[in-house]
């Protein structure tokens, strides 16, 4: 242990003879303890919080979906849909057409997407465990069947009750002429026979039926505007769509789930930076504290810093001892603070400390504690409290040593 480590450990844990010192000390160890904590606390709940709106996602989105750079609608014809399905690492695979349509019911309009997909959907996605009401529409028995988004039914008014009405779905025809309103709709007749909830961005968007029902509603016998992929357990998912993505050229373009999703988690990444850049200078404000107790340390030890001075020493070796003196004081409360933090959020994991209420999707509010996260947060409460302590020690100099020797 060096001669400066020696005497900070010293000051450290020795009472100052002022009790002003001891109490700064103290609210500084106190300050930095909760400030560690706070951002150990809500960068987990942040965490928390896209690991459980991203499991809503993964219930609805595939693991792989290929759709065109360019345009909308391509043709079942052009792209090797076998080739697709004998890749490596491809478990199933579903063909969706998907478009825009007016829903009709009883009195009520509204406005939806409606998504076919072929007869392997519910292998390539888990929206089976997504439906609250009814039945898949897999067991259509002849009938053009439809499972309804849960906000899509609200707003048509359609309930259990109402399983045996048809929906009305009207869509535009192509080259359709506006003088004649009655011959511009292609209409067709459908009777949902499930509900489903996944989150209200697709809830209150979609009507998912047979990829053949929604060809002969848009007259397009071959028509797709995506391809939904499942990769089997335990392969390489970049390695699958590199080989996707060399299968089926430029032309197309095969996205994993947060590539479907890349607005949702921009926006998440953006407000938890902003978060933590928060709590970050509320730390920053706390380590102030530090530079007000090693600025009394300084005056309190002045008869020794007098002495060790007029023995040689010098004055960096002096300012070493203050600055690694504010590095253990902030070393203190930060490990306390990422002890109780991870304590806390392990607390809430496991116990359910705070509720949100049976109403909503979860009763206990969602967190989730990674080691990045506190490697990030230690390095960050580091440099803060090592920059204060670090400008704080410069202040001892020779003219301040000349001034308390006299």
């Amino acid at each position: 242990m060096s001669f400066s480590s020696y005497i900070a450990k010293r000051y450290f844990f020795s009472r100052s003879t002022r009790n002003a010192v001891n109490v700064i000390s103290g609210i500084s160890i106190f300050g930095i303890l909760v400030g560690t904590l706070a951002l150990v606390v809500v960068m987990s709940a942040f965490n928390g919080l896209e690991s459980l709106v991203k499991g809503f996602y993964n219930t609805f989105d595939p693991d792989l979906k290929i759709s065109l750079n360019e345009g909308k609608y391509f043709s079942e014809n052009d792209i090797p849909v076998n080739e697709i399905g004998s890749t490596k690492g491809v478990e199933d695979f579903s063909l969706i057409l998907e478009e825009r349509v007016l829903l009709g019911f009883r009195e009520k309009e509204y406005i939806a997407s409606i998504k076919g997909v072929s007869s392997s959907y519910s292998k390539v996605t888990r929206i089976e465990d997504a439906i609250t009401h009814g039945e898949d529409l897999l067991n259509s028995k002849g009938v053009p069947r439809a499972i309804l988004g849960a906000g899509v039914t609200y707003y048509l008014g359609y309930g259990r009750v109402a399983f045996q009405d048809p929906v009305q779905v009207f869509v535009p025809r192509k080259n359709a002429s506006a003088s004649n309103f009655n011959t511009a709709f292609s209409s067709e007749l459908i009777y949902p026979s499930g509900v489903f909830s996944v989150q209200p961005d697709f809830d209150e968007k979609y009507m998912i039926a047979s990829i053949s029902f929604v060809r002969n509603l848009l007259d397009s016998p071959s028509g797709l505007s995506s391809i939904e992929v499942k990769v089997n357990e335990g392969a390489d998912l970049q390695d699958v769509k590199s080989q996707l993505k060399t299968l089926l050229g430029d032309k197309f373009k095969v996205e994993d789930r947060d590539e479907q999703q890349a607005i949702f988690l921009k926006v998440m990444k953006t407000e938890s930076l902003f978060t933590f850049l928060v709590f970050a200078l509320i730390l920053a404000i706390a380590s102030f504290t530090i530079m007000g107790s090693l600025s009394m340390m300084m005056l309190d030890k002045k008869d020794h810093l007098r002495t060790l001075w007029a023995l040689g020493t010098e004055v960096k070796v002096l300012q070493s001892i203050f600055f690694k003196e504010g590095l253990l004081i902030s070393f203190v409360g930060a490990g306390f603070g990422l002890v109780g933090g991870v304590l806390l959020v392990l607390a809430q994991q496991h116990f359910g400390l705070l509720e949100i209420g049976e109403s909503y999707v979860v009763n206990n509010y969602p967190v989730e504690l990674k080691l990045t996260d506190v490697g990030l947060v230690l390095i960050t409460v580091s440099a803060i409290c090592g920059i204060a302590s670090w400008l704080t020690s410069r202040r001892l100099t020779d003219k301040f040593l000349r001034e308390v020797a006299v």
